[in-house]
């Protein structure tokens, strides 16, 4: 059995560890903004940890947390997922793990994030998470540094074919740039 659990303070971050072990079940730590300051036990435990880095500021339940906590987490050896929260905003994720690597997470790393290490914690990765035969392939092919706001997708392939380019706000785009004067 799995679960996940939004806790925030290391004390919360402990006493989920204790639960777990109590009830001898696979943890996957939600939130953990303090999560730095047990990153050593979480890495010996190979807890998995889901943090979205841009929340991750001192607040009443986690007065500890720093911007910095994803690239404490992953140089402490954790299983780091990065993570919008947010369905309707996972475009966002990128943001999320440019900001991490700009508080020190190692570009491969928030790569892995995003990737491989969801993959890993929650039991796909022998078919997703990285380029390799036989896995499901979704990739897409970036204009430059994929966690740079300014890039862009330049080709995307869905289970091995590729995406066309255009959607109806293109179309919209391609309909609307120039009006007919009306005098």
């Amino acid at each position: 059995r799995d679960w996940s659990s939004d806790v925030c303070s290391s004390d919360l971050l402990l006493a989920a560890l204790r639960v777990a072990d109590e009830f001898k079940v696979k943890l996957i730590l939600v939130g953990a903004a303090e999560g730095w300051m047990v990153a050593a036990e979480l890495a010996r435990r190979q807890v998995p940890v889901v943090v979205k880095p841009l929340t991750d500021i001192p607040s009443f339940d986690a007065l500890a947390a720093t911007l910095e906590n994803a690239a404490r987490l992953q140089r402490a050896g954790v299983n780091l997922i990065l993570s919008s929260f947010d369905t309707q905003n996972a475009r966002n994720l990128r943001q999320e793990a440019g900001n991490a690597i700009s508080y020190g997470l190692d570009r491969d790393a928030a790569l892995a994030a995003v990737t491989l290490s969801p993959a890993r914690a929650f039991g796909v990765a022998d078919r997703a998470g990285s380029i390799d035969v036989g896995k499901d392939a979704d990739l897409v092919i970036w204009s430059g540094d994929p966690f740079e706001l300014s890039t862009a997708a330049d080709q995307v392939f869905i289970k091995g074919r590729e995406m066309p380019r255009t959607t109806r706000q293109t179309e919209l785009l391609r309909r609307y740039r120039t009006l007919p004067d009306r005098q």
